[in-house]
């Protein structure tokens, strides 16, 4: 009885410290070692006939609870400040006017909202309806081809002079 004690203990022993590797075949590659260098594209964009598009979504207490459920996802709009995410409603007038003009792309868009119901009370909304209006031209993308490479150059060379011209100021930006 004392040996079959002893015989568990140590295949216990065993079992425990002992450990089981296994690997699936591929390597994984360290990101911040690989350096991905995007190619930019030109296109050339056919203008069409004037488009629009509109979206509403309804607020509870400051919380969404109505939105387009078709939405437009991908690279962030412009605006001369900088980028943007778009909220739902925009994102859903947006995939509205491209939906029913069949276009790729938005030329010159224009956004217009417009508050249809406002119910607040001493500052706090409890309940409003945003409608958003989306307008602009239809725009068809014809050919897409590599950006020349002296472009791509120039480019380079005012990233990298941006970035050297580009101070790092102490505290409140005197020193």
């Amino acid at each position: 009885m004392k040996k079959l004690l002893i015989l568990e203990a140590l295949l216990i022993l065993l079992i425990a410290c002992s450990s089981v590797e296994q690997h699936n075949g591929r390597q994984s590659v360290l990101m911040n070692t690989v350096a991905i260098e995007p190619r930019p594209l030109q296109a050339d964009i056919q203008v069409g006939k004037a488009i629009s598009g509109v979206a509403e979504c309804e607020t509870w207490f400051g919380f969404i609870t109505k939105q387009p459920q078709k939405q437009t996802y991908g690279v962030d709009m412009q605006e001369p400040q900088g980028n943007y995410a778009p909220n739902a409603c925009t994102r859903g007038a947006v995939y509205d006017a491209l939906s029913k003009s069949n276009a790729d792309v938005i030329v010159a868009p224009r956004y217009t909202s417009i508050k249809k119901k406002n119910w607040c009370i001493l500052g706090l909304c409890l309940h409003s309806v945003d409608q958003i209006i989306v307008s602009g031209y239809k725009g068809d993308v014809v050919n897409l081809r590599p950006m020349d490479e002296e472009i791509v150059k120039k480019r380079r060379l005012n990233t990298a002079q941006d970035a050297t011209s580009t101070k790092k100021r102490g505290v409140f930006g005197l020193f």
